[in-house]
């Protein structure tokens, strides 16, 4: 088991000679770190960004079951998220500076892991990680509530989420999605979702209004943006998941998120790197308008005077107490 161990942090260390890459580690999916290279500032560090990749992992793999890589773009730094292919008890990530060149490290990475893969076949368990038979996952969650149906509810009103989306400024928010899905064939789907996971879908993709693939694709960016600012201190500004034939991009647009999914092959990553930004940033500039013209809620006139008269009648009879 040493042995694999000590062949896979030497692949790892020529990863690490990469110009621009800080460190690389090889980690299970609960966040073990098997082993690594690069400079580490403590043991802590180690265990703390693990953790932090696990969870980016495991809530990437909820969206989908065929997952290449995680990119997260950050002002002062990039992380890496890199699937194991057909093994998906380990991952590999990185932490790169933002002038690192993707696409020479994302080809070491290629073939880095077809060098360790036979070395995670061959070494068996390398660290503790807890697994459990569907009889043993039953009792587990027998010891909880678990809602296995989904739950139908009442849509929440956009006014829970402080903000007034007036009728204009959805149709506006609606035909700028639309206007990409038109320029670019095959954007799909596309959405904006608003803090908390919200959906905002165009005209012609209105079956993602109530899609959880909205909630999820914000629990992601929310994820990453937390390890990002715990890590390096850093605020992100986009997300690219390469998921097969895919390229799956998330935006920050202030108070939310701009999702697109598109074929590999439609366009040139750098044209879409220009070109979604001028989208992101006249979506941005609808919702601050919904920011600023949000009230606070009034309270209702008779519930206001119930108020009134019960705090004067508490405070005579504390004063005559």
């Amino acid at each position: 088991m040493m042995d694999a161990v000590c062949k896979i942090q030497t692949e790892l260390e020529q990863l690490r000679n990469i110009r621009g890459v800080e460190n690389c580690f090889l980690a299970q999916r609960d966040g073990y770190p098997i082993t690594s290279a690069g400079l580490w500032l403590s043991e802590d560090e180690i265990f703390g960004i693990a953790a932090a990749a696990s969870a980016i992992n495991a809530v990437a793999r909820r969206l989908y079951s065929t997952l290449n890589y995680i990119l997260v773009e950050g002002d002062q730094a990039k992380f890496l998220v890199v699937a194991i292919p057909e093994n998906d008890a380990f991952f590999l990530s990185l932490t790169t500076r933002t002038q690192a060149n993707l696409g020479v490290i994302l080809q070491s990475l290629n073939h880095c892991i077809q060098r360790i893969y036979p070395h995670l076949l061959n070494a068996g368990s390398l660290t503790p990680l807890r697994s459990y038979s569907k009889v043993q996952e039953t009792s587990i969650m027998a010891r909880f509530q678990a809602q296995e149906q989904p739950i139908h509810a009442q849509s929440p009103s956009l006014r829970s989420l402080s903000l007034v989306l007036t009728k204009p400024m959805m149709v506006k928010l609606r035909a700028l999605m639309a206007d990409f899905t038109n320029l670019m064939d095959g954007a799909h789907p596309t959405f904006i979702s608003l803090n908390g996971g919200y959906p905002i879908a165009p005209e012609n993709q209105l079956e993602f209004s109530t899609s959880s693939l909205s909630a999820f694709t914000y629990a992601l960016y929310d994820t990453c943006e937390k390890v990002a600012w715990i890590t390096k201190r850093t605020s992100i500004n986009q997300v690219t998941i390469d998921i097969g034939s895919q390229h799956h991009f998330i935006y920050n647009t202030g108070t939310g998120i701009f999702s697109t999914t598109l074929q590999k092959g439609n366009c040139r990553l750098g044209y879409l790197r220009l070109l979604i930004p001028t989208y992101t940033t006249r979506i941005e500039e609808t919702l601050n308008e919904a920011s600023q013209t949000f009230e606070k809620p009034k309270i209702q006139q008779p519930m206001n005077r119930f108020l009134n008269g019960f705090f004067s009648t508490f405070k005579q009879q504390t004063l005559t107490g």
